[in-house]
């Protein structure tokens, strides 16, 4: 029998004898896409499939699988271009003339209005505290899953590292996806310990998955007091995807952290 795919409709030929009920879920090998096959709906048309169909597995029905893009490679600015240019001459005069001023100001300072007050220096702006040092581990997993309530998401997870010499707490991420153009899509934030199974994952109202992503402390506190070397799981969900086609890379980095006292 001819079946046809919900999202991209390619046509595809099934064998009947190859479902074990009356309602079977099947994969497109084309753009990846999940739905059910009826043995009474199908299309029996004449048309020609593209290819033959299988029954998806059971095991693997929940998840669909997902190539981790390649890390975007930062350019290097080009070298500016050298011209000629009357700017050494320029400076020179300037030089000049600027030693002469001096020189008459000095005289004049000296020995006609005398010594000049002395003026405080202005202060310089407190510079902001820097982050401590937390590194994110290179075995980053990132996957599509199907949420009940908003569809498709996108989960990135890993682990952070302390690398600071005492212990560290609320550890906070920011996730980004990008497009073709290396422009950002989405940014998700997410305090480090929130991790959820794949089951909640795929059945949790999407603003409970955020709470509980955005938990300072971590579920049972795995986020506070991380240890020198300590290591701590972390979770970023991406909800209301764009179109998949225009999504070719993500980025995960540490946005702030504290060093416990």
């Amino acid at each position: 029998m001819i079946v046809s795919c919900e999202l991209c409709g390619t046509k595809y030929r099934l064998d009947p004898s190859r479902l074990r009920k009356d309602r079977a879920k099947v994969r497109c090998s084309r753009c990846g896409h999940t739905f059910v096959v009826k043995k009474d709906a199908a299309d029996e048309s004449s048309a020609p499939a593209a290819d033959a169909l299988s029954p998806v597995p059971e095991p693997e029905q929940e998840t669909i699988s997902y190539q981790r893009p390649t890390p975007r490679p930062v350019r290097p600015q080009p070298a500016a271009k050298k011209k000629r240019s009357l700017a050494p001459v320029l400076l020179g005069l300037l030089v000049v003339a600027g030693l002469l001023a001096g020189g008459a100001y000095y005289y004049y300072a000296k020995f006609v209005t005398g010594p000049a007050p002395q003026e405080e220096a202005p202060t310089s702006p407190t510079a902001p505290p820097a982050v401590p040092q937390v590194t994110i581990e290179e075995n980053i997993q990132a996957y599509f899953l199907e949420n009940a309530t908003v569809g498709q998401i996108f989960v990135v997870q890993g682990k952070v590292v302390n690398e600071e010499s005492r212990p560290v707490s609320f550890v906070l991420l920011e996730g980004k996806l990008y497009t073709g153009e290396n422009q950002p899509a989405l940014v998700q934030k997410a305090f480090c310990g929130n991790v959820l199974s794949k089951e909640d994952l795929m059945q949790m109202d999407m603003a409970d998955v955020q709470n509980a992503m955005m938990n300072r402390e971590g579920k049972d506190l795995t986020n506070v007091h991380i240890p020198p070397q300590g290591k701590v799981p972390f979770m970023i969900v991406f909800y209301n995807l764009p179109d998949l086609e225009m999504l070719k890379d993500y980025s995960v980095e540490v946005v702030s952290a504290q060093v416990d006292q």
